[in-house]
């Protein structure tokens, strides 16, 4: 049944590369329509440009999960993993509201199935009831927005659609973005409607996360960008500047958690908000582009957007393979419990300081990259002549800026905590030197990919500029040079390094244990994950939520422990605000004590002051 799923995997992987490449090279893949008794149930299937790009990201992913799937997680999951890779490129590949609907359905429940793998516990059963609640809320939202397009276009096609987007009416028009923008955005984890991914992806199987995160985040971005710029085109510019908004505010929200957390999947999955926020910013800065009459910005934005979602879906999978790779050696995914991993995980390690890297984006990977086409589309933007576009593009550089500074310090921690040192356990035996295999083959494949576009990021520029250009019916975008300055600064450091190193050899500078007053060094000495992060923690406290403890009770799963404790940093938007609310009533009704001193002056000069309003009322 393992076999069944693994060939399941890469023969949809085949299919999407197939797929993608086709409507790469050829504009557009049509495949086919079926028209039944019912006209709006019209079945029509096709490959779009636009399409085509999350066709090729989902091949790539579903190769190293086959891959991963060979020798880890169990046989039901591999089914499972096929599915969901199937019910992926069915939405892509739709192009009437029939299938897409039923595709979209498809994902989500198969999606549901993946994360209660482990439903004998009663947190999974919590948060696959989040999800399936989230998940049926959004997609009431695309099935009304594409009702009404369909109304109105008098036909289920998206092509027909399309056409007629020009005549929609405004009311109309807004609406279907609401609903798209809430139905999309939730599946997409945009912010405050990302609360269900840090609970799915921790009960959630780590080749699942990196599918979740790495693939279905991105069919909910091209769900969202098909219906903003061809089937509702054109987008207003309000409609831009609050994309522009939203994507702001989910990378700092979702960079800030992920800096205070200590369990490794969580804190990737908040990682994802980040990244979701900024592929958002560029989407949101095409919109506000296009309706600005700036073409050359909007095919610009729309490159970087789709790059960085490409590249999203690489470093992601990686991580989240990683952190599989851990919780398997390890029993645990805290990292509070974590250290000195590099010494025997020799594949994992080096694989995963590269997805830390080019998350946090660091040149010269390819998170760089993108990221730098991101603020490159802002910057050409500050000429907008409206003042609201010029503010929203100011903030949305501060607040990438932000996010990107956050992310490094992020991703120190989690390698320097997880990897680096000493271990924090007490070991009764040396641990097992990690093997090479298939699984790593698969960690070393999307290490180089990331690699890869990171230095020679020109690859898949071309075509997505041609993509860009095909999506907005513009010129292709000319791209600056990238800069070589970042990456000789990234660079000097590691040659610094090299030098100091060979200097201290030619002088045989000695190496002795760390000083500690005599005592012995021992684990708990360590600096720890909590420790990294408490500065932060202070400093962006009118942020972030208070701390509450849960406990994860589990049984004999590998990527569930047995028993885990650890720390949740969010209670969520909601709570919070509540709290603040309560707060601010309290020191309301404290100050309000001063009337009520017990001072006789003070309640004569109350009497004199009514009397004085009563007469003059009177009068």
């Amino acid at each position: 049944m393992r076999a069944l799923g693994v060939a399941a995997t890469a023969a949809v992987a085949l299919a999407a590369a197939l797929l993608g490449g086709l409507a790469l090279a050829h504009g557009g893949a049509p495949l086919g329509a079926f028209q039944g008794p019912i006209p709006a149930l019209a079945l029509v299937f096709g490959v779009t440009p636009l399409g085509a790009v999350f066709c090729l990201l989902l091949a790539l992913l579903d190769a190293a999960v086959a891959l991963w799937s060979v020798e880890r997680g169990s046989a039901l999951d591999a089914v499972l993993i096929a599915a969901f890779s199937a019910a992926m490129l069915l939405v892509l590949c739709a192009q009437s509201v029939a299938v897409f609907f039923f595709a979209w359905e498809a994902m989500a429940l198969v999606s549901a199935f993946i994360i209660a793998t482990h439903h004998e516990r009663r947190s999974v059963r919590r948060a696959t009831a989040l999800y399936l609640l989230v998940s049926q809320t959004g997609a009431a939202c695309v099935l009304v927005a594409l009702a009404l397009l369909a109304y109105q276009a008098g036909s289920p096609s998206f092509g027909l659609i399309a056409r007629s987007a020009g005549s929609l009416p405004a009311g109309t028009r807004n609406a279907v973005l609401a609903f798209a923008l809430l139905g999309f955005g939730s599946k997409a984890g945009f912010v405050p409607l990302h609360f269900w991914l840090p609970r799915a992806h921790p009960v959630a199987p780590p080749h699942a996360s990196a599918l979740l995160s790495g693939g279905m985040l991105k069919v909910a971005l091209y769900g969202l960008a098909t219906v903003t710029l061809t089937l509702a085109a054109p987008a207003p510019l309000a409609w831009g500047i609050a994309i522009v908004a939203i994507g702001t505010a989910g990378a700092v929200a979702g960079v800030l958690y992920a800096m205070v957390d200590r369990d490794l999947k969580r804190l990737l999955a908040y990682s994802s908000v980040e990244n979701a926020g900024i592929v958002a910013i560029g989407l949101g800065a095409t919109l506000a582009a296009g309706a600005e009459r700036l073409p050359d910005v909007a095919a610009l934005a729309l490159t970087a957007a789709l790059f960085h979602a490409f590249n999203h879906g690489l470093f992601k999978a990686l991580l989240f393979l990683g952190a599989g790779a851990v919780a398997d050696s390890e029993g645990t995914v805290d990292l509070e419990k974590l250290g000195g991993l590099r010494g025997h995980m020799v594949w994992t390690a080096p694989a995963f300081l590269i997805g830390c890297a080019a998350i946090a984006g660091l040149p010269p990977f390819n998170g760089f990259a993108s990221e730098w086409l991101i603020f490159r589309s802002l910057a050409a933007e500050l000429v907008a002549r409206d003042p609201a576009a010029k503010v929203a593009m100011l903030g949305a550089i501060a607040g990438l800026a932000l996010a990107g500074g956050l992310a490094v310090a992020c991703f120190a921690r989690v390698y320097g905590i997880a990897f680096l040192g000493k271990p924090r356990r007490k070991q009764t035996k040396p641990p097992e030197r990690e093997r090479g295999g298939v699984p790593a083959a698969a960690l070393v494949l999307l290490a180089a990919l990331c690699t890869l576009f990171g230095f020679l990021p020109g690859l898949a520029l071309g075509p997505l500029g041609r993509v860009a250009a095909t999506v907005l019916h513009v010129p292709p975008p000319a791209f600056p040079t990238l800069p070589v300055l970042p990456v000789t600064l990234a660079l000097l450091p590691l040659a610094g390094a090299l030098a100091a190193l060979a200097l201290a050899r030619r002088r045989g500078v000695r190496s002795v244990p760390t000083w500690t007053c005599g005592s012995p060094v021992t684990p708990a000495a360590a600096y720890t994950a909590t420790a990294f992060a408490k500065p932060l923690r202070r400093i962006f406290a009118f942020v972030l939520a208070p701390e509450s403890r849960r406990t994860l009770e589990g049984g004999d799963s590998r990527w569930f422990p047995q028993r885990i404790v650890y720390q949740t940093d969010s209670r969520y938007l909601v709570d919070e605000t509540a709290r603040r609310f309560a707060a601010l009533t309290l020191r309301v009704v404290r100050r309000s004590r001063l009337v009520q001193s017990g001072s006789l002056r003070l309640y004569l000069a109350y009497a004199v002051a009514a009397l004085i309003l009563t007469v003059v009322a009177a009068r």
